[in-house]
């Protein structure tokens, strides 16, 4: 993020600027304002990424609430979420996919079910830590909410 957005009290989303935790906030943010991808790479490898989505909490005028907040629900409930995908509903499905604009729809939740089952049958799926885990499934959830506008 660019010195100019960080001296904003705007949101970035206010700004209509696509935000992502691992990558927009955290340590790896301040170390790698121009490369995402490098920024997440470093949030993971500094905490697993805690700091990052923990940041996001904290000054969310760097970062956007709702995008945060979504990303916080995926890595507090993992799990659950995983579960319910696979089922095809339930509380915490419902409510991420209601803070990314979207309904719990057969073609949603299908297509979240989709890389879900991707991501679990992939070799290094055990190797997995849970922020990669919830990061792919945030990476994926994004993907369904651009098809929701």
């Amino acid at each position: 993020m660019s010195a100019g957005l960080m001296a904003t009290p705007q949101t970035a989303e206010a700004q209509g600027l696509e935000v992502n935790p691992w990558q927009h906030c955290g340590i790896g943010a301040m170390i790698f304002p121009e490369n995402g991808v490098a920024a997440a790479i470093s949030n993971i490898i500094w905490d697993l990424g805690t700091t990052a989505v923990t940041s996001a909490t904290v000054t969310p005028e760097q970062c956007g609430t709702s995008i945060v907040d979504v990303a916080l629900l995926i890595d507090s409930s993992y799990d659950q979420l995983a579960m319910e995908t696979a089922q095809g509903s339930g509380e915490h499905l419902t409510a991420a996919l209601n803070l990314v604009g979207c309904n719990a729809t057969e073609e949603t939740v299908g297509a979240l079910r989709a890389d879900l089952a991707e991501v679990a049958s992939s070799s290094n799926y055990t190797e997995m830590s849970h922020e990669e885990k919830a990061y792919s499934y945030y990476s994926s959830l994004q993907t369904v909410a651009a098809g929701c506008a």
